[in-house]
């Protein structure tokens, strides 16, 4: 097998990449971080979109400022991300709330530490009810 996408043989459009396949090739459309790539994902991009910067060897949306990120112009995964909550309870490598029965909460834009079912708050402390 020959492979076309290594030789000139092959004809993709500028934000296409190719895909060699048994006796032919096949052209794959570029993420949409990237202004022409070499091959799959945001890592292969030749120059970065529009609304993407680079970080590292990946092509990052940016959060524009006003749409619900903490801080303006933070990467993010995704264009999708400026609207997204993270939440904090479950992305943590550690436990959020440190008091004796609290659980966290995710909220939008933040979390609160709340006491268990059968639990309340009394003087700082989560106690049984």
């Amino acid at each position: 097998d020959v492979d076309e996408c290594g030789t000139e043989m092959a004809h993709c459009r500028a934000n296409q990449f190719c895909v060699n396949t048994e006796g032919s090739y096949e052209c794959r459309d570029c993420s949409t971080a990237c202004i022409g790539c070499m091959g799959a994902g945001p890592a292969r991009c030749k120059k970065c979109n529009k609304g993407y910067r680079r970080d590292g060897a990946k092509c990052l949306g940016e959060c524009p400022p006003g749409t619900g990120c903490r801080r303006p112009r933070v990467p993010c995964p995704s264009p999708a991300c400026v609207s997204a909550d993270v939440d904090e309870c479950a992305s943590a490598e550690e436990p959020v709330c440190g008091g004796a029965q609290e659980v966290c909460e995710n909220t939008e834009g933040g979390y609160r530490c709340v006491c268990a079912a059968g639990h309340v708050r009394r003087d700082g402390q989560c106690v049984e009810d």
